[in-house]
């Protein structure tokens, strides 16, 4: 009995399928795209912390740049104009990177409001993805996850997503337009 009442249901989920009276697709999530590329972790002082890092993981000190806005993609923060800046260094490990990152000058940034909330930390996790502004903005922001702040450089953009209240971390998505 069991055996027709299974071999029914499949052949109706077919017909139901087949009619478009069943829409099936696979959820992708918000982001489907998981390559990971490195964690970001705010600090007091890039120079110490930095020092600390070469020597718990053996690798060669990587240069200290600044992050200041870019003229043709200009930093925002929670949807105003900022002058956020910051000193950045990547570690290269194997498989990820670690990015520390120093916010400084007096413009408000998503680092300095991470520094005051939380202290040093994980600020967030990067996320390589294409179509950033096509798709995954607006798709975040449907789901409850606002940006947070958004800014570029030659050749890409970045966007902080605010998933702290429920992932504990913000989600960076980043597109390298060149990739």
């Amino acid at each position: 009995m069991y055996k027709y009442l299974f071999i029914g249901c499949l052949a109706f989920i077919s017909l139901a399928l087949s009619k478009n009276m069943i829409e099936f697709q696979p959820k992708k999530g918000l982001l489907p795209d998981t390559k990971m590329l490195h964690i970001g972790i705010v600090v007091k002082d890039i120079e110490a912390t930095l020092t600390h890092w070469v020597d718990v993981l053996g690798v060669e000190r990587p240069q200290v740049s600044n992050a200041v806005g870019h003229h043709d993609n200009p930093t925002h923060y929670r949807g105003h104009l900022s002058d956020a800046k910051a000193k950045l260094a990547f570690l290269n490990l194997e498989n990820i990177q670690v990015e520390l990152i120093e916010p400084y000058g007096e413009a408000d940034s998503h680092w300095k409001e991470f520094m005051a909330l939380k202290g040093e930390g994980v600020h967030h996790v990067a996320f390589e993805v294409k179509g950033m502004g096509e798709f995954y903005i607006q798709n975040f922001e449907e789901n409850g996850l606002p940006l947070a702040q958004h800014g570029g450089w030659d050749g890409g953009e970045y966007g902080y997503m605010d998933a702290l209240e429920p992932l504990g971390v913000m989600i960076e998505l980043i597109e390298n337009y060149s990739n």
